[in-house]
């Protein structure tokens, strides 16, 4: 961990989601990025976990409706993009169920999903990698995970 944690840092509190459609999951990436992500993001003043969510899941794929079926995990992340600033976030992950006929499209410009099946999650190379881990032990055993650094 690093020695330093500059002014500009906070501590961000991320809602996210494994979307599971049958047997395969929707990931998550800013296009020209190798790496993937769960759908989600920030949870604002006010607004409880499952809440951001759902906007946040309207806002990327225009969709609504959602159904969220349970807490899956929580995985706390510090990182730092470079050597001035440091992220620490706080992930609260749900399983949201998705009819067999949806196709993710995203409705903003930067961001792009892909369907993969649960089995090949191993392939992927999904952030932050405590997401994965937990997201991996899940699925064999359907009990909630908090990674911790």
């Amino acid at each position: 961990m690093p020695e330093f944690y500059p002014p500009e840092s906070h501590i961000h509190f991320i809602a996210r989601g494994l979307l599971v459609q049958n047997e395969n999951i929707i990931l998550c990436r800013a296009k020209g990025k190798k790496w993937f992500f769960l759908p989600g993001g920030h949870i604002e003043d006010g607004e409880s976990a499952r809440e951001a969510l759902l906007r946040e899941l309207e806002e990327e794929l225009g969709e609504s409706g959602y159904k969220i079926s349970s807490f899956i995990g929580m995985c706390e992340n510090i990182f730092s993009m470079d050597k001035n600033t440091l992220h620490h976030e706080f992930n609260v992950i749900f399983e949201v169920g998705l009819p067999k006929d949806f196709v993710a499209v995203s409705k903003e410009e930067h961001l792009e999903f892909i369907a993969i099946r649960s089995d090949e999650i191993n392939d992927y190379d999904i952030l932050p990698s405590g997401i994965k881990d937990g997201v991996i032990e899940w699925i064999a055993n359907r009990r909630p995970f908090f990674k911790e650094l």
